[in-house]
């Protein structure tokens, strides 16, 4: 973090964030061209990172699988239990009053 007081100057007094490269003459700024894109190529390099990709073996996505799907029953019921809970106390109260 900066310490107070002092502020960030630049490294010249000509210096612009974009480099030496051409003056601020106030010209139109020429649009940068944009990069064909071959399929191909794309299906190619996707390919290459999937290679680099460590996956898991299938007997920890299969023990992993397993444990997600007993934990969420196990909440289901859980929540089952409480709404029915909830449920029977409103009930009785509001049978109190009939």
């Amino acid at each position: 973090m900066a310490k107070a007081g002092k502020s960030r100057q630049p490294a010249r007094a000509g210096a612009s964030a974009q480099g030496s490269g051409g003056g601020s003459s106030g010209g139109a700024a020429t649009p940068a061209r944009k990069k064909t894109v071959n399929p191909f190529r794309f299906i190619g390099e996707v390919r290459q990172e999937g290679r680099k990709v460590t996956w898991t073996s299938r007997n920890e996505t299969i023990v992993s699988s397993i444990f997600v799907l007993v934990m969420a029953t196990l909440a289901a019921i859980f929540f089952f239990g409480v709404d029915s809970f909830i449920g029977m106390v409103i009930n009785f109260l509001l049978g109190l009053g009939a």
